[in-house]
């Protein structure tokens, strides 16, 4: 019996297979390494990816134009039939909703602080800072610098459309962290979010609840809002 390599098509492997399969060093994984990556992605995505979708769609309840261009999008390209489930290819044509998840995750870091220990001694600025010391990156703050993004305090999704690229530093934008140790679980994290806005947006009207209902930002291991958040939702035609 042939398997798929035979007939020119190279078999795909499942998660747990990539692990048993990787080498750091030459070396494979040991088995508190494959523990702690499996734990990684798929446990500590599910309260990062709920926080994104709460303060996202907190964001679309304030922003009715904006809103209005992630359904004018969702409706091309569920237009034969919109209670179908998305699949891969729809996941991969969701280009402005995309941008309002990035401009979400821009604005509510859902790790808003993340730490890198110094393999060795580094200068920057003129100071010395030793081997083994663990430095704190504050996303949150970064991500909401004037230098960095213009207007960096408005939620505006087409600061990252291709075509309104600003020049930024590639390091810049953050919220999976960045290098070799960024999330491992950031394509899915990402592909999980436009599913589950895609779903929402395609049934219901995001509404603005009272104004003065405000978020009130606390940091437990991710960014959440200690007032919940609110929004109101009407039920779609």
């Amino acid at each position: 019996m042939k398997n798929d390599e035979d007939v020119g098509m190279k078999k795909k492997q499942v998660f747990l297979d990539l692990l048993l399969n990787s080498t750091i060093d030459g070396k494979p994984l040991s088995d508190q390494d494959i523990s702690e990556e499996v734990d990684t992605f798929m446990f500590e995505g599910h309260d990062t990816t709920a926080s994104a979708i709460a303060f996202g769609l907190y964001e679309l309840s304030k922003a009715p134009h904006i809103q209005k261009k992630v359904t004018e999008e969702l409706n091309d390209i569920f237009n034969d039939d919109p209670k179908r489930e998305a699949t891969i290819l729809d996941l991969n044509n969701m280009k402005y909703l995309e941008a309002v998840i990035k401009e979400t995750l821009r604005l509510y870091p859902s790790v808003p602080v993340f730490g890198r220990r110094l393999q060795e001694d580094a200068t920057f600025k003129g100071t010395t800072y030793p081997k083994d010391l663990i430095i704190s990156f504050f996303v949150y703050e970064m991500q909401r610098r004037e230098d960095l993004f213009k207007n960096a305090n408005k939620f505006n999704p087409d600061r990252f459309l291709e075509d309104k690229d600003e020049g930024r530093h590639s390091f810049s934008f953050v919220p999976f962290s960045a290098g070799p140790r960024n999330c491992i679980g950031q394509k899915f994290a990402t592909y999980e979010m436009k599913s589950a806005f895609s779903k929402i947006v395609r049934h219901f009207e995001i509404l603005q609840a009272d104004p003065k209902l405000k978020v009130v930002l606390s940091v437990e291991a991710i960014l959440k809002s200690a007032t919940g958040v609110p929004i109101k939702l009407k039920k779609r035609a």
